[in-house]
């Protein structure tokens, strides 16, 4: 009975840890992993279907690069940045390495708009960058990062498992591995 409340309080403790609401820059990440599925076969149909869960058929059709390499994801490499949400739309920039026919790569930066509907966040549009409007490889905030709160429970957390883990091994009885003489 002691490990089964011990293990829900540990579920308990992990859980408080976790966001259950998708964040803008979050689900632009995953749109534009959706997009890029697109270039390949066997991902293809299914990427389709996750972007146009994630965001209005003009938006896909305005990031997907028309020269795309055949068989590849479309993006070499992509980047969001940090959300500026105001109430129920957000901007979240991004950049992009597209694969080009011929070995080539363009790079692409702009702003996904999202808007908030029904609580789900979604991509309605993209749209050149406004100044200051930057992903963290070009100095702008990173899209998200965990507060004082959770660092606390993570390392209490470590320190329960890691007492516990050691209280366990000192329980276990010990073995001989000797072989019988004779």
């Amino acid at each position: 009975m002691k490990r089964l409340l011990v293990i829900a309080a540990l579920l308990l403790a992990t859980s408080a840890c976790g966001r259950s609401e998708a964040r803008p820059s979050g689900v632009t990440e995953r749109w534009l992993q959706a997009v890029s599925e697109q270039g390949r076969d066997g991902l293809r149909e299914e990427g389709a279907k996750r972007a146009d869960e994630l965001a209005e058929p003009a938006a896909t059709a305005n990031v997907k690069p028309p020269d795309a390499e055949p068989d590849e994801r479309m993006f070499s490499d992509l980047e969001v940045g940090k959300a500026a949400v105001d109430v129920d739309q957000a901007r979240v920039p991004f950049r992009v390495t597209a694969r080009i026919k011929g070995g080539e790569r363009r790079e692409r930066s702009a702003v996904a708009v999202l808007v908030k509907h029904d609580g789900d966040w979604r991509v309605v549009d993209v749209v050149p960058r406004i100044e200051g409007e930057a992903v963290p490889s070009e100095g702008g905030d990173r899209p998200a990062r965990a507060n004082a709160t959770h660092w606390l429970i993570a390392f209490a957390l470590s320190i329960v498992l890691t007492g516990g883990s050691i209280f366990l091994i000192d329980r276990q009885p010990t073995s001989t591995n000797s072989a019988p003489t004779g």
